[in-house]
């Protein structure tokens, strides 16, 4: 099918060319090129792919410099964030910590073959819960501050009621970096638990030796679809990871990565990715992956129109409002529908009130 019979006809044309260039069918008139990179590269936040496959292209002189800039900034950012990674992991492998890297830079490298092509701003390090007390002593250690003090005093305690409320605690320090340590792999109960998934993790070597563990293409399927979803696909660089990711692996093998995502209460939520990225981006559909079923099209239709609608990225309160309903609705058994009132109505105030007791 051609781009205009794939996408929502209410699509505005600034997105409708950011998707043309996305799929190398983009805009000829420099002032609607301009305006799709101008539109991907704050909201979207695909610059650094952008100004890739714009490279050797005749643009007007600013949108030269725009991707220039935005290039040269993802560069500089992957080469801190990789020294800084590397900085933590030395100091939990002193605890013999073996934390997951989820998502950031290899993630970029495997999907874009170079970490300066993916926008990535935070570290986040998967740990058990049992190791997370000493965990957050070694973070601190190195400088970083934690953004809510009462997570920190009920993780530094070793209180259970943190772990059962939430999923992580956020660090950051003077230098601007901003690191995560997760317990889980989302803040709703009911949905994965990375241990659930048969085979996870897999080692990635490091340029100064030694190797990481970082996602399986399997448990990143699963968890980049979950997580973006419950982001309300907001963004595309998240269909853009799911689209690069498809071609990593034979289609009989992602067929099975979705029945194993059935068995763990995930199956929907990658099927409604997989169909986002191919209706958005012309990802090719695995041979044998099965047609959405009819509450997956009205869940892909909801999300095309957050894609496009303005206040439809995370952390705007129309995608807030959406973000409860779409769990409610889309979430896969009763505990992840229930899991999303629950979460927004009690949680915070739980966490504060066992802080106050925490020593």
């Amino acid at each position: 099918m051609t781009l205009a019979q794939d996408l929502p006809q209410t699509w505005p044309q600034d997105l409708r060319d950011l998707i043309g260039i996305l799929r190398g069918a983009g805009p000829e008139a420099p002032e609607r090129i301009a305006r799709a990179i101008d539109l991907g590269s704050t909201r979207h936040r695909v610059g650094p792919y952008l100004a890739e496959l714009m490279r050797g292209q005749t643009l007007p002189v600013e949108t030269q410099a725009q991707l220039a800039q935005e290039a040269q900034a993802a560069a500089f950012a992957a080469l801190a964030q990789k020294a800084e990674t590397q900085r933590c992991l030395d100091a939990l492998g002193t605890l013999r910590c073996r934390p997951v890297l989820a998502k950031g830079w290899p993630l970029a490298e495997q999907l874009f073959g170079s970490a300066a092509l993916r926008h990535s701003k935070d570290i986040d390090l998967h740990i058990g819960e049992p190791d997370l007390p000493q965990a957050v002593a070694a973070i601190t250690d190195l400088g970083y501050l934690a953004l809510h003090k009462a997570r920190l005093r009920l993780a530094q305690s070793g209180d259970p009621r943190l772990t059962a409320e939430t999923n992580d605690i956020a660090f950051y320090d003077l230098d601007g970096h901003v690191l995560e340590l997760h317990w889980r792999l989302t803040h709703l109960r009911g949905w994965i638990r990375l241990d659930a998934i048969p085979e996870a993790r897999v080692s990635y070597p490091l340029e100064t030796g030694g190797t990481i563990d970082v996602l399986s293409d399997r448990a990143a399927l699963i968890y980049l679809s979950v997580h973006g979803q419950l982001h309300m696909w907001g963004r595309l660089k998240w269909l853009v990871d799911i689209a690069q990711l498809l071609p990593r692996k034979p289609d009989r093998e992602w067929c099975e990565d979705l029945a194993i995502a059935g068995r763990l209460n995930s199956g929907r939520a990658v099927r409604i990715a997989v169909h986002l990225a191919h209706i958005v981006l012309g990802a090719r559909l695995p041979e044998g992956w099965p047609a959405p079923s009819w509450l997956e099209r009205r869940a892909v239709a909801h999300f095309l129109h957050l894609i496009a609608s303005p206040g439809g990225e995370p952390g705007q309160t129309k995608a807030r409002l959406h973000y409860h309903l779409c769990v409610m609705a889309y979430g896969e058994g009763l505990t992840q529908r229930l899991a999303s009132p629950r979460y927004a109505l009690l949680r915070n105030l739980r966490i504060w009130w066992a802080a106050r007791g925490a020593p």
